[in-house]
């Protein structure tokens, strides 16, 4: 019995040893605040911890405060327009919590601890309150989409990137629409006003995550519409059922490329777009072939995309 006794203790700290390894999903719930308030960045860490990852965050004082990449917040002010309401989700709080994350402009997610090089699971996203109502009436800074008619073919949407083995571009990248007017039926246009799942787990093992911003509204400075989305319980459990967008398959030849880069798509796309590896659009075309003579040498990353979803390759041009 006193064998058997022991065992059983040695079975049970393998298991506490295992468990205390898991991935640890990112509720932002343990970082304390004051109700109804909200953490920037501006004590000038360079960003936060939440579970097994590192939200990013740049405060800068210099003519003012101003901060980019991730906040907290637990505001619940889901009606009033206008900048001065950016801390707060259009679904007045977190995904069944208090405390949510606020990402604006640009900014990361590095995992850490558990999560570093495994696959993560996804998370929630919905909009701020700031973009919302800026999408849905118009401001002085950004158009009411849909314009008068309610016709015009408006979008926001985020591109996901991820990052694997310390720097290399993952092989697929995720398009999220926080905002879609393009259908001809304008009874199927939306404005993300829910928490929605975003599934993550086609990147596969990754070390970092990088958003940014595609609008139909841009000016000379950029995109018009505010660049916010919410975000809650990163790398946990989606709740009911969830639909995947569908991937494209695709080839493109001849790989490596000289002068002409052909895709052979199984089914038809919108837009192929050709990406360096830090991110920056380089070419853009809706047809099937791609004139890459004027790039330099090296690796580059071809994206198409269409209503069903997208996808994404490597090429080298020699």
């Amino acid at each position: 019995m006193k064998k058997m006794f022991l065992k059983l203790g040695a079975a049970a700290l393998c298991l506490i040893a295992l468990q205390a390894k898991a991935q640890t999903t990112s509720t932002f719930e343990d970082y304390t605040l004051s109700p109804n308030s909200y953490y920037n960045g501006d004590d000038f860490k360079g960003g936060f911890k939440s579970g097994d990852a590192l939200f990013t965050n740049m405060h800068d004082s210099t003519f003012g405060p101003y901060w980019e990449g991730f906040s907290v917040s637990n505001m619940k002010d889901d009606s009033t327009s206008g900048y001065l309401n950016q801390y707060s989700s259009i679904t007045g709080g977190g995904y069944q919590s208090e405390n949510y994350g606020i990402f604006y402009a640009q900014g990361t997610i590095k995992l850490e601890g558990a999560a570093l090089g495994k696959t993560v699971s996804g998370f929630y996203i919905t909009n701020g309150t700031y973009a919302y109502f800026d999408m849905k009436e118009g401001s002085t800074f950004s158009k009411k989409f849909g314009g008068s008619t309610g016709n015009d073919p408006d979008y926001l949407r985020i591109v996901i990137s991820a990052w694997k083995d310390s720097g290399n571009a993952a092989d697929t990248s995720i398009d999220v629409y926080l905002a879609d007017y393009r259908n001809s039926d304008n009874s199927k246009d939306f404005i993300l006003k829910d928490w929605q799942w975003v599934d993550l787990k086609s990147f596969g093992a990754v070390d970092s995550f990088g958003f940014y911003f595609e609008s139909s509204d841009t000016g000379d400075f950029g995109i018009n519409t505010p660049r916010y989305f919410c975000i809650d319980n990163f790398n946990g459990t989606p709740t009911g059922l969830v639909k995947n967008k569908e991937e494209i398959r695709f080839t493109i030849y001849p790989n490596p490329a000289k002068d002409i880069l052909e895709i052979a798509s199984e089914k038809s796309f919108d837009k192929a777009r050709i990406f360096d590896l830090k991110g920056s659009v380089l070419l853009e075309t809706n047809t099937n072939k791609l004139d890459v003579s004027i790039l330099p040498s090296g690796m580059y990353i071809l994206r198409i995309e269409s209503n069903l979803g997208v996808s994404q390759k490597k090429f080298i041009k020699e």
